[in-house]
């Protein structure tokens, strides 16, 4: 039991903290937390009220199974300040997949993890597949199920069951896997200069997208203490949840550096000329509003090129600098991808992998092509050549 003092700009706030272990089952326990409370006396009132709560779930648990809206409660709260040994989880990482689980488990929040079957789990993903969620996602909730009811046993929040309700489900993978759909070089152009000709807002916003290859939400959040001009250097540090409606850090949860070239520079300055703030891009509310890849796309198909998402101008930036010469390493460095499967697609969209594999081919000999050629029209065949009775 705690009760901590914070003060922040002068303002004094207090953060009441209680943590009760099982003595029947020592790796079983409770806690519970509160902050921003303004009094002394109130943090003194809530930390009583939180220990007899604590108190009663304990006593619960150590008789029964923790439901599983107890669970995603323990979970969230463990993992908002890490102890030693658990795996760091970003906080607003924390906050969505809580929130994601909560919104498709509601029917299981009262129900003993004991409780909770393949066929429930069957039962969301087919839901999702029906609302025509993406297989990514289906995964996604899938795996956070695993990763909840991996740390529950471990803690010995669950006892009655050892393995997840979410292992052995099967989640059909996609047959007819088509190649992302990406603009071709001559595309490009006609966006970007359609796009200056027409004085779009968009157009600034796509056309970083393109040269640097940054997420939505990290050119969202770019600054212009973020731009090194001396050395032609981007960092990327941050980027806007959308969701959430916060700055956070990137996706892969570090900083990188993305370099631009002298076209780059030239839209900087652009930028620079007309900047009114620290933000180095326009906010427009659509873009507030998630709403980039439904603007892109419909701008696409109004030009008449490839109507792409958002998110394939970062896919284009990569396979157009693979297909120039720059070597893979260096194009997830800029990327800043974590993961070579994805990499490997990109590689794979590009074809360096396989360009130029069958150079060393000579089944056709360049001597003997058209030597004996036969134009058949003016074929006639000599006499005795057949017999017509055959």
């Amino acid at each position: 039991m705690a009760i901590k003092e914070i003060i922040v700009e002068g303002k004094t706030t207090y953060v009441v903290t209680v943590n009760l272990r099982s003595k029947e089952y020592p790796d079983l326990r409770v806690q519970k937390m509160k902050s921003q409370i303004h009094t002394l006396k109130e943090a003194q009132s809530i930390e009583r009220t939180l220990l007899r709560e604590c108190s009663a779930l304990l006593t619960r648990k150590e008789g029964s199974e923790v439901t599983w809206g107890e669970l995603l409660e323990e979970w969230e709260l463990a993992h908002r300040k890490p102890r030693i040994g658990l795996k760091e989880i970003q906080a607003n990482t924390v906050t969505e997949t809580s929130a994601f689980l909560r919104r498709w488990t509601g029917e299981w929040l009262k129900k003993g993890c004991h409780e909770i079957r393949s066929g429930d789990v069957r039962q969301i993903l087919n839901l999702m597949e029906d609302q025509e969620y993406s297989r990514s996602r289906l995964k996604s909730f899938k795996s956070s199920v695993n990763v909840l009811f991996r740390w529950g046993i471990d803690e010995g929040l669950i006892r009655a069951v050892n393995t997840s309700p979410a292992n052995g489900v099967e989640i059909r993978k996609v047959k007819d896997e088509k190649p992302p759909l990406i603009l071709t070089l001559a595309e490009i152009h006609k966006l970007l200069e359609t796009a200056k000709a027409m004085d779009h807002e968009w157009y600034y916003i796509w056309s970083m997208a393109l040269n640097t290859g940054m997420r939505s939400g990290e050119l969202f959040a770019l600054e212009w203490t973020d731009i090194d001009w001396d050395n032609k250097l981007i960092t990327v540090s941050k980027s806007y949840n959308g969701r959430l409606k916060i700055i956070k850090s990137t996706k892969a949860g570090y900083w990188r550096k993305v370099p631009f070239n002298a076209d780059t520079e030239g839209l900087l300055k652009e930028l620079r000329a007309m900047a009114s703030g620290p933000n180095v891009l326009p906010r427009i509310n659509k873009w507030r509003r998630g709403e980039a890849a439904k603007v892109l796309r419909e701008f696409c198909e109004g030009i008449g090129i490839s109507s792409v998402s958002f998110h394939a101008l970062r896919a284009c930036f990569a396979t157009h600098l693979l297909n120039a010469g720059v070597t893979s390493p260096v194009v997830k460095k800029i990327c800043g991808w974590t993961d070579e499967k994805v990499m490997t697609r990109y590689i794979r969209l590009a074809g360096i992998d396989v360009s130029g594999a069958t150079d060393q081919l000579n089944f056709i000999r360049q001597s003997a092509q058209g030597a004996n050629l036969v134009n058949l029209n003016s074929y006639r065949p000599t006499k005795g050549t057949f017999n017509k009775n055959e």
